[in-house]
């Protein structure tokens, strides 16, 4: 009997942590209007060393716009204002506009800054704890048409502190966030981009 009462409590210990974990994702994205902070990117091959690192900054206004900057090693900046996305290669000078749905898809940053429900677009289910946080898994209901096979969101409370992106072709993508800030006001110019005199534009429109 003990012990059939203790398997009990981890059942329902389980479906409770399941049920928190993906109720403050949802919160999280219910409750976001902007989002700012720092990032690392991590680009990994299936059961490799690490293969590339980046970092910079961003900006999310929801819906639809963001600014995604890479600062190290090379400098790149992705703006968007919902409708078009600006790709600024910096060493190239070059930058390439887009429409963002054709640019982006269902592109995590999409996934971050969108304004369609999550449930919509991805089946979400628990993925236990770890590092210190606790894990949601996302996966496409497209799969054919989707650049990744899973999405993993690691979260502290109802706040996305890590995300993990498993593409089709192998790699695991690990993105930190850093010094996060919430629902504070962001200038509007940042979502729109002028391009530096000098710089070749590449019209995609």
């Amino acid at each position: 009997m003990p012990r059939l009462f203790i398997a009990l409590c981890l059942l329902v210990l389980s479906a409770s942590v399941h049920a928190d974990a993906v109720a403050d994702l949802k919160s999280f994205f219910q409750t976001t209007n902007t989002l700012s902070g720092s990032f690392t990117q991590q680009v990994y091959e299936t059961d490799r060393p690490r293969i590339s690192q980046s970092s910079g900054s961003f900006e999310l206004a929801r819906p639809g716009r963001f600014r995604w900057s890479y600062l190290k090693p090379h400098q790149q900046i992705l703006v968007s204002n919902g409708q078009k996305l600006w790709i600024y290669e910096k060493d190239l000078a070059q930058v390439t506009v887009r429409a963002v749905g054709k640019a982006l898809g269902r592109a995590p940053i999409t996934l971050l800054g969108g304004s369609v429900p999550l449930t919509e677009s991805y089946t979400l289910s628990d993925d236990g704890s770890r590092n210190g946080l606790n894990w949601v898994k996302l996966v496409p209901k497209d799969l054919k048409n989707s650049q990744f096979e899973r999405v993993l969101l690691g979260l502290k409370g109802s706040s996305v502190q890590q995300m993990v992106m498993f593409d089709q072709f192998g790699h695991r993508t690990v993105i930190t966030f850093e010094g996060t800030k919430r629902n504070i006001s962001l200038p509007a110019k940042d979502f729109t981009f002028v391009p530096p005199k000098g710089v070749d534009v590449v019209d995609m429109l």
